[in-house]
């Protein structure tokens, strides 16, 4: 009886051993042994920007289906990505969680890159937000939440850690365009996804009419304007009282000339007081004066004309725009 007890008890803790394999396994010498956690599935997914069809390889313009074909016809070329005949410079992709929020992995292509605008991204299987912003600013950074540079290795997709870019700064801005959109990876799932960027920023011209005299030096333009694009709303932040200067003693002799900035915008829009002054190499200035309300607004060009050095003459503002059919004008 006793023998028959003994074995009944090392065939149960064969089982409870038994049954606790999925999780730990025994070594030789006893010892308890964790198994290695499953890995996540990962899938290829090539991702294509454009910004209303203007995605073509160098030095072709065309759609984007005119795009491929040619590249079909003609072989891989370096792609381009560009905005009225002008290419942007980098791509930014921010992958999140869609679920948690997260914040993944970090691309910032650059122009060099044999697939800018055309990256190929490892997303894990589940529910993806892809944030995208492509321009041709100066000097670009992102900011981590304290405005310090988040640094990323450019044309490598980046795990995120700890700290987190919460911002898209530059030095000087130019035109930018952006776009978020929600993604499903796993087995059945297109590996493709296309994206359209609009613009994030609005365009002011300055047409200067009356002759710039001999002694002109500088256009100091002082205006509120935005530093930075949010990464968590796609919209501006950051609002800072800025001087814009021109250096235009080049122009002496001349009229007609024109100038152009662009200014990160809201969606909504946003108006600013614009003050002008029109700097001479020694003295006091030829004239300052102030604009006030200038509207700017997201894909749109507000030009201002008139004459600047003498400004009792007066000067007229028109939002007429060429990247879209909407505009109005303000004279003052």
């Amino acid at each position: 009886m006793k023998k028959t007890f003994v074995v009944a008890a090392m065939a149960v803790m064969c089982v409870a051993f038994t049954s606790c394999g999925n999780e730990a396994s025994l070594t030789e010498n006893g010892s308890e042994q964790t198994q290695p956690t499953p890995k996540k599935e990962r899938m290829r997914v090539k991702l294509t920007c454009s910004t209303e069809l203007t995605l073509h390889d160098s030095g072709k313009t065309g759609s984007l289906d005119e795009a491929r074909v040619a590249r079909r016809l003609n072989g891989p070329r370096r792609a381009a990505l560009t905005a009225n005949n002008k290419a942007l410079t980098d791509l930014y992709v921010l992958d999140y969680d869609k679920t948690t929020g997260a914040l993944l992995q970090v691309l910032h292509q650059t122009s060099d890159a044999p697939d800018f605008a055309e990256p190929d991204l490892v997303l894990d299987y589940g529910e993806h937000t892809l944030k995208v912003i492509a321009t041709r600013s100066e000097n670009t950074v992102l900011w981590d939440a304290a405005s310090d540079p988040w640094a990323v290795t450019p044309n490598v997709l980046t795990p995120v850690e700890t700290t987190l870019p919460t911002a898209l700064a530059s030095d000087k801005t130019s035109d930018t365009f952006g776009a978020q959109r929600d993604v499903s990876v796993g087995i059945g799932k297109s590996a493709q996804v296309a994206i359209t960027l609009e613009r994030m920023v609005a365009k002011l011209v300055i047409k200067c009419d009356d002759v710039f005299p001999s002694d002109c030096s500088t256009i100091d333009l002082d205006v509120d304007e935005h530093r930075a694009v949010s990464w968590q709303t796609m919209d501006v932040m950051n609002t800072v009282k800025n001087c814009r200067v021109t250096d235009v003693s080049k122009y002496v002799g001349t009229t007609g000339i024109t100038f152009s900035f662009f200014f990160f915008a809201p969606v909504a829009g946003y108006t600013t007081d614009m003050t002008f002054t029109m700097n001479r190499t020694t003295g006091s200035p030829y004239a300052v004066f102030t604009v006030p309300a200038v509207p700017l607004e997201r894909n749109k060009i507000t030009t201002i004309t008139g004459s600047f050095y003498n400004h009792q003459q007066g000067v007229q503002i028109k939002v007429n725009d060429e990247w879209s059919n909407e505009g109005h004008d303000i004279g003052i």
